[in-house]
Formats: C-alpha cells, sequence, structure tokens
C-alpha cells in the first residue's frame, strides 16, 4: 500500500497549525470577544487562552508521540476508552470544524461582493476558494505546505503591521485597558471571553493528523507551540486595535458605519477603511487582500490536516474505503481531499441559504474545548493504563498540568454555551446534532463497513 511521505519541518507545522485561525471567521471571533469585556480589555482574554492552550498542547504531544498516527484524536480516546466513544466524538469534531468553512466561504464571497458589486456573485468566490485550496493539496503535500508557510507569514506581518499602525494612530481608545473585571461585575463576561478566545487558536492541534508526513515526531509538539505563539500576538494585537479604531457597535453590527454600510459579516473591511482614513482605494485593497489571504490560509490548512484524519479513519475501516486511496504520483489523499472540499461547499450553500454564520463561532469553540478536556483525560487514562509504553514527550507538571487542564476547558464549556444568545444556542445545536449523526454513523455505518 503506498504511504504518505514524510517532508514536514516545524516551520511547515507551525504555519498548518495557525493556517486554520487565520480566517476572517476569527476576525469576527476576535470583535465578539472584544464585546464581552470592560474597556479594551480584550487583549488579556486572548493571553490567558493562549496560555491554556499550551497546557493542552502537552496533552496532545504526549499523546501523538505514543501514537504517531493521521488517525489521531480517534485513537487516543479509543486507547484511553472505547471505540463508540472515539468515533464519534473525534467525527463531529472534525466535520464541525469543516462545516465552519462554509461559514468563512460565506464571509469571503460577501466581502468580494460588496467589494465589486458589479462583479461576480458570491457563488463564484465560494468555488472558486474551495476548488484552489482542493487543488494545492491534490498535487502534493510539499506544494500545499510550501503555500501555506507563504500565506502565514504574510498574514502574520499584514495585521500585525496594520494593528500597529491603529494602535500608533488612536492609542487603546478607553482609559481602562488593563482591568478586564473592573469592580467585579465584568467577571462572568471576561471569563466567556476566554472561553471564545479559544475559537481563535482553533485548528493548533489538527496538525496530530500529519504524524506520518513529518521529519521526526518532535516536529509536532514544536509546531503546536509555534502556531499557539503566532496567534497570541496577532489576535491580541488585533483585538485592541480593533476597538481603539471602530466604534464598538459598529463592529458588532449593531450600528451601521457613516457610509450607511452595516459591516456585521466583515468588520475588518470598515477597520482597514479607518485605519487607511483619506487613503480609501488602498484600503479597499487591502481589505480585499486580507479576506482573500485569510480564506486561502484557512481552507489549505483546514484541508491540509483534516484529509489526513479522514483518510485514516477510512484506512482503519470507520470511514467508506475510497477514502483511504493515495494518488500514486503525489501521495495526497486525494479522495478524501475531494470529499471535504464538496462537504465545505454543501455547507457554504446552507449557510448562505439560512444564514447563522455566527453560530458557527460558538459550535467550533465547543468543539475544540471539548477535544482539549479529552485530550487531558486521554493523558491521565494512559498513563494508568499503558505505563511501559513508550513516551517520546512527557507532559509537564503532570499529574497538575493535565488535571487541571481537564478541570479549566470543562468549566470553559459549559460557559460557552451558557448565554441564551439566539447564536449561541444555534451553535450548541449544530454541535450536538453533528455528534448525533456521527454516533448513528458509528451504530449503523461502521459494522457493515467492516462485514463489507
Amino acid at each position: 500500500m503506498t504511504d504518505l511521505k514524510r517532508v514536514l519541518t516545524a516551520r511547515s507545522v507551525a504555519a498548518a497549525g495557525a493556517g486554520f485561525a487565520f480566517a476572517t471567521m476569527s476576525i469576527i471571533a476576535d470583535v465578539q470577544v472584544a464585546d464581552l469585556v470592560i474597556g479594551n480589555t480584550g487583549w488579556i482574554a486572548v493571553i490567558v487562552a493562549a496560555i491554556f492552550c499550551v497546557l493542552a498542547s502537552w496533552c496532545f504531544s504526549e499523546l501523538s508521540g505514543m501514537f504517531p498516527t493521521s488517525a489521531g484524536v480517534r485513537v487516543y480516546i479509543q486507547q484511553a476508552f472505547n471505540e463508540k466513544m472515539a468515533v464519534p466524538l473525534s467525527s463531529a469534531y472534525i466535520f464541525t470544524v469543516i462545516a465552519a468553512s462554509g461559514a468563512e466561504a460565506y464571509v469571503f464571497g460577501s466581502v468580494f461582493e460588496a467589494l465589486l458589486p458589479n462583479g461576480p456573485s458570491i457563488w463564484f468566490y465560494v468555488i472558486l476558494g474551495f476548488v484552489s485550496a482542493g487543488v494545492l493539496n491534490y498535487f502534493g503535500i510539499e506544494i500545499a505546505s510550501g503555500v501555506q508557510n507563504l500565506l502565514a507569514i504574510v498574514m502574520f506581518l499584514f495585521l500585525v503591521v496594520v494593528s500597529l499602525a491603529a494602535l500608533y494612530r488612536f492609542g487603546f481608545g478607553f482609559e481602562n485597558w488593563y482591568n478586564p473585571i473592573g469592580d467585579g461585575t465584568g467577571a462572568e463576561g471576561f471569563i466567556t471571553a476566554i472561553a471564545l478566545s479559544v475559537f481563535l487558536f482553533a485548528g493548533f492541534e489538527w496538525v496530530t493528523a500529519l504524524s506520518e508526513e513529518t521529519k521526526e515526531q518532535s516536529v509536532i509538539s514544536k509546531g503546536m507551540i509555534g502556531s499557539i505563539i503566532i496567534l497570541c500576538v496577532v489576535y491580541a494585537l488585533l483585538n485592541a486595535a480593533l476597538v481603539a479604531a471602530v466604534p464598538r457597535d459598529v463592529l458588532m453590527g449593531r450600528a451601521v458605519w457613516t457610509d450607511g454600510v452595516n459591516y456585521l459579516a466583515r468588520p475588518h473591511v470598515v477597520f482597514l477603511k479607518i485605519v487607511f482614513g483619506a487613503y480609501e482605494v488602498p484600503a479597499l485593497i487591502g481589505a480585499g487582500l486580507l479576506s482573500f489571504l485569510a480564506s486561502m490560509t484557512s481552507f489549505n490548512a483546514g484541508i491540509l490536516t483534516t484529509s489526513r484524519f479522514l483518510y485514516a479513519m477510512s484506512r482503519d475501516k470507520t470511514m467508506p474505503k475510497y477514502l483511504s486511496k493515495i494518488h500514486m504520483e503525489y501521495f495526497t489523499p486525494y479522495a478524501a481531499i475531494i470529499t471535504l472540499c464538496l462537504v465545505a461547499m454543501v455547507s457554504a450553500v446552507l449557510l448562505t441559504l439560512f444564514g447563522g454564520f455566527a453560530s458557527f463561532t460558538y459550535a467550533v469553540a465547543g468543539a475544540e474545548i471539548m477535544m482539549y478536556v479529552l485530550a487531558a483525560l486521554c493523558v491521565i487514562k494512559l498513563r494508568r493504563k499503558m505505563k511501559t509504553r513508550d513516551r517520546p514527550f512527557h507532559v509537564p507538571f503532570y499529574p497538575v498540568t493535565a488535571v487541571f487542564t481537564a478541570i479549566f476547558f470543562t468549566l470553559l464549556f459549559v460557559m460557552v454555551f451558557a448565554d441564551s444568545k439566539p447564536e449561541v444556542r444555534i451553535g450548541f445545536a449544530i454541535f450536538i446534532s453533528i455528534i448525533a449523526v456521527m454516533a448513528l454513523h458509528t451504530i449503523m455505518v461502521i459494522p457493515w463497513l467492516r462485514k463489507k
């Protein structure tokens, strides 16, 4: 059987880990974080979330060292608990995030539709994004990872430079930029902001699915830490800059800007307009460039990592057999790549027809947080169950780190869905529905696949 190629370095893994979160949807999530806190203190929530994501990354590093497979999270949960728990949860985790790519495509298309009112419809941009990402991944991981490295570098520099320019021009915009809880009245909002900030790091742990394509196993742990640091710097700066430059109600779509436009699905456009001031043409070019880079980075990283997971599940007979096909010349799981692109397109169609793109922020945050809890529990369970198994990486300060990670992210999961806002309830419904579908798949389809 043809295998995948071991060519990835720590830089490529870090770029892939940061890639999905370098999305237009993440900018919207960054705005939502800023709206939950007092003054201009959302950047603190982003940093706190990054610290806890580092703790979660330690758990994933130990697990991926024990089981260096593209099946990643499914194998960890199955080895620690059982398959009936592993398949629904890991599959729902992957498909929730892929479905969210539809939300990203909606935002991507809506930005260009607004910037080019006489241009193609939103469907042109949606199809263009997924086809481009699919083609890049189809023709070899060297091409996909090389493009990912370039996109990640450009995105990092662009967002950091624009954010620093906005802070230099406007300052922090509020006297309070250091106390997120005030006199205590802002504590609940700050905790919710930390929980939602986890979305900004969504995907750093996906790189465990690249374990069969790295030059050495230590690359995975280094890449995860690298991606978290990159995302923390970018989104902490951007959070402070957004609120400093743009009125909060305009960012959240509760009010229109002076040009009479509601920027709910594209806050970065009004942000760049304000930062560039009288230079409207450069602002519009920058908005288009940012939207293109953000979405392409996200699409490419999402397909790059999740296709490996789907391929491995097919190889292990928990998904249809055709998904395990590898291209004989390019050594890529082309069937999984094509399938995921089609799933994401269907998601984009449904989202465009029915709306509710903001709900996917909460659905993905819930899926990510759930997986961080499970990773910590798997480390604890396998330390007892497989005492003699080789562990190239050990979680520092065990068991305190693993126990604290499990408790903290469990509380965050509750906080994410405790809000009664419609988009939160819809996000929870999306998340639970996908788990239910994958549970039925486990009960009804997997036995048939194995018997066949």
